[in-house]
C-alpha cells in the first residue's frame, strides 16, 4: 500500500505536467494485486480521479492513453464506475475515442465500456454525451484497419463497449443510427466470422437490439441470414455458436423471420452444426448446443411458409436428415424429428405423402419401444402428435391401422400416467378410428382401455384429458357399427354418466357428440337403471333451454330423449316440471324439424 501511496503522490506532483510512467507503474501495481477493489476505492477516495482528467486533456498522447487506461482499470470494480460519471470523465474519454491514435481510442473506449458495465448511470452519461454515434464511427473506422494486433485489439474494445452500452438500455435514441449501427454489425461478422471473441459481442448486441420494439424491427428488415448462416457454418468455437443460436430462436420468434431463415439457409447451416458436436464433442456446450440447435429447428418448422420450404415436397435435405433423427441414439434428436414430424403434418397433402412414404411405420416403430410407463415422457409426447395430425387425413386411417398403430397405442392406454402424454394418446386414439369400425371395435372391446377411459372423465387434474376421454367414447360408440357387445359392455363400464356429463358441455361439438351417442346407446341398450343414476334430466334440461344451440344439435339432442323414452323406467327417471316446459317452449321453435321433434318428445312426457 505504501508503494501506491508513492505512486499517487507521485501523479500530484506531476499534475501540473504529466508523464506517462507514473500512471504506467500505478497501473502495473493494480495488475499486481490478486484484488484490487479496496485499493481502487482508496485511489478514487484519494482525489485520483482528477489527476486522470488533466492526463487525458494532455497535450501528449501517451499520457492521454496511460491516463484513459488507469480509467480502465479503476472502472473494472463497481463502487468506482460512478464516480468516473460525477468526476465528468465521460463526455472527455467520448471525445477521445475519435482519436487517430489506436492506444488512445482503444483505452478510452475501454474505460467506457467499464464505466457502462452494469451501470445504468454510465449508460445514460454516455449517450447524453453523444457516445453512441462517436462508438458508431469508432466501429466503422476500425472496420477498415489492418489485422494488426493493436487494431485487433481495438475492435475488439470497442464491440465489448457496444455491448455494455446496449445491455438492459431500451435504445440509442436514433433510430437512423441504429440502422446504419446493424450494418456495421453486419459487415463485423462478414469479415470476423472467424474470430472468438468479436462475433460473441457483435451477436450479443444484435440480441440486445432485438429486445426492443424499435431496434427488432431494424434487425428484421435487414435480414440478417447470410451473416448467421456464415458464421454458424465457419466458425467453430461451442460459445459463439450457443450464442448465434440463441439469436436466430429470439428473432424466429416473428413470423417473418421463420420464412427468412428457411429461405436463407439457416436450417442447412444448423444442421451441420448439430452434426459436428454430434460426431465430435468439442465440450461440455455440446449437449445444450445440440438442444438449443434442434429447438430452433423445430421453431422454424411452426410457421406454415417456413414449414413449406423445408418440406420442398418431401425431398428437401434438411427434412431427410430431420428423418434420421428419428433413429439416433440422442435423445433430444429424436424428440426434434418426431415434433418436426408432428409440424410437417400440418397439411393434408403433406400427411398422405408422408404416410405413403412410410412416416407412420417409422414413429409407430420408435414408439413401440417407448410405450410402457418407463418411456421417455417428452419423446412419448413428441412422437403421438405427429401420429395424432398424421391420422387425421381419412386417407391415412385405415393405413395406420393395418400398420399396427392400435398395437402399439392400446397399452399405453394402460400403463401411462403423465397427463400431457395421456391427452395426446386419447387424440389420436380417436382421430385413428374415426370411420373404422374395426378400428373402434377393437378399442372398445379392450375391456382395460375402457376402465381407464371411464376413470379419466371423472379426473378433475387435467380437462384436457377429462374432455378427451369423454370424446373418445363417444366415437367409439358411433364408429363400432352398432356392434351390441361393444355398446353393452361400454354401459357396463359406466359410459353413460360421462356422456350426461359431456352433454352439459360449452363447446356445441361436444354437445352433438353426446347426444349421437346417447342416441345409440339408448337405442341398443336397456339401460333405465343405469339413467336414473345420472343427472340426465337436469343436464337435458339446461342443454334445451340454450337459445344459442344450433337446430340440428338441438334435434340431434330431442332425438335422444326420444330413443331413451323407449324405456319407461329410464323415461320416468327424466320426467321433471323443468323439462316438460323446456321442451313444451320447443313446440313453437322457428326451426321446423325442431319443433316436429319437440311435440313427439312432449307427447312421451
Amino acid at each position: 500500500m505504501e508503494e501506491l501511496t508513492a505512486s499517487l503522490e507521485k501523479l500530484r506532483v506531476t499534475a501540473g505536467d504529466p508523464t506517462p510512467e507514473p500512471f504506467e507503474k500505478l497501473i502495473n501495481q493494480l495488475h499486481e494485486l490478486e484484488d484490487s477493489t479496496t485499493v481502487c476505492e482508496e485511489l478514487v477516495a484519494g482525489g485520483i480521479l482528477p489527476l486522470t482528467v488533466a492526463a487525458i486533456q494532455s497535450s501528449v498522447v501517451e499520457v492521454q492513453g496511460k491516463g484513459a487506461e488507469l480509467v480502465a482499470e479503476l472502472a473494472k470494480v463497481e463502487s468506482c464506475r460512478l464516480g468516473c460519471v460525477t468526476g465528468g470523465l465521460v463526455p472527455i474519454l467520448v471525445e477521445k475515442m475519435s482519436s487517430s491514435n489506436t492506444k488512445v481510442a482503444l483505452q478510452a473506449c475501454r474505460a467506457l465500456g467499464n464505466i457502462c458495465y452494469e451501470h445504468d448511470g454510465g449508460r445514460v452519461s454516455v449517450m447524453e454525451s453523444g457516445g453512441a454515434s462517436q462508438l458508431l464511427s469508432l466501429l466503422q473506422r476500425a472496420a477498415g484497419l489492418p489485422n494488426t494486433p493493436d487494431d485487433h485489439q481495438l475492435r475488439l474494445v470497442a464491440t465489448g463497449f457496444l455491448l455494455n452500452l446496449l445491455n438492459s438500455y431500451d435504445t440509442v435514441q436514433d433510430q437512423s443510427m441504429e440502422a446504419e449501427l446493424v450494418d456495421v454489425l453486419c459487415q463485423y461478422l462478414d469479415k470476423f466470422a472467424e474470430d472468438e471473441d468479436i462475433p460473441t459481442h457483435v451477436l450479443l448486441s444484435l440480441t440486445c437490439m432485438a429486445d426492443t420494439e424499435v431496434g427488432r424491427g431494424l434487425v428484421v428488415s435487414r435480414d440478417i441470414t447470410p451473416q448467421l448462416v456464415r458464421v454458424l457454418r465457419i466458425n467453430e468455437s461451442p460459445e459463439v455458436t450457443e450464442t448465434c443460436l440463441e439469436l436466430v430462436t429470439n428473432l424466429a420468434e416473428t413470423e417473418c423471420v421463420k420464412t427468412q431463415v428457411a429461405q436463407g439457409g439457416v436450417c442447412e447451416a444448423v444442421v451441420e452444426v448439430v452434426r459436428r458436436h454430434r460426431n465430435n464433442p468439442s465440450s461440455d456446450l455440446s449437449p445444450p448446443i445440440i438442444k438449443t440447435a434442434t429447438d430452433l429447428i423445430v421453431l422454424i418448422l411452426v410457421g406454415d411458409e417456413s414449414m413449406g420450404i423445408v418440406y420442398s415436397n418431401g425431398s428437401g435435405s434438411v427434412y431427410q436428415e430431420l428423418l434420421e433423427w428419428l433413429t439416433s441414439d440422442l435423445e433430444d434428436l429424436q424428440i426434434a424429428g418426431a415434433l418436426a414430424m408432428g409440424n410437417f403434418a400440418r397439411s393434408d397433402a403433406h400427411c398422405i405423402q408422408m404416410v405413403e412414404s412410410g412416416i407412420a411405420e417409422k414413429l409407430l416403430k420408435v414408439l413401440s419401444s417407448h410405450n410402457s410407463g418407463e418411456g421417455d415422457i417428452r419423446l412419448q409426447h413428441a412422437l403421438l402428435s405427429a401420429l395424432r395430425n398424421l391420422s387425421i387425413a381419412k386417407e391415412n386411417k385405415p393405413v395406420l391401422v393395418n400398420q399396427g398403430a392400435l398395437d402399439v397405442l392400446l397399452p399405453m392406454a394402460t400403463a401411462i400416467e403423465t397427463f400431457p402424454v395421456v391427452f395426446k394418446l386419447l387424440a389420436t386414439l380417436r382421430m385413428i378410428i374415426d370411420g373404422q369400425t374395426e378400428a373402434a371395435v377393437k378399442v372398445g372391446s379392450n375391456s382395460e382401455a375402457v376402465g381407464r377411459l371411464v376413470a379419466w372423465c371423472g379426473t378433475t387434474d387435467h380437462p384436457g384429458v377429462q374432455g378427451e376421454s369423454s370424446r373418445l367414447l363417444a366415437w367409439i360408440i358411433k364408429n363400432c357399427g352398432g356392434d351390441s357387445s361393444v355398446i353393452t359392455s361400454l354401459v357396463s363400464a359406466g359410459c353413460v354418466a360421462p356422456l350426461v356429463l359431456m352433454l352439459g358441455s360449452e363447446h356445441a361439438v361436444m354437445v352433438n357428440e353426446a347426444a349421437l351417442a346417447l342416441v345409440l346407446v339408448f337405442g341398443t341398450v336397456v339401460t333405465g337403471n343405469v339413467v336414473e343414476k345420472t343427472k340426465l334430466a337436469e343436464v337435458a334440461t339446461f342443454v334445451l333451454k340454450n337459445p344459442y344451440l344450433p337446430p340440428e344439435i338441438m334435434s340431434n339432442v330431442l332425438s335422444m330423449m326420444i330413443a331413451l323414452s323407449a324405456n319407461e323406467t329410464a323415461l320416468e327417471s327424466v320426467k321433471t316440471d323443468d323439462l316438460r316446459t323446456a321442451v313444451s317452449e320447443l313446440t313453437s321453435h322457428n326451426n321446423e324439424q325442431v319443433k316436429n321433434l319437440a311435440g313427439a318428445l312432449k307427447e312421451k312426457l
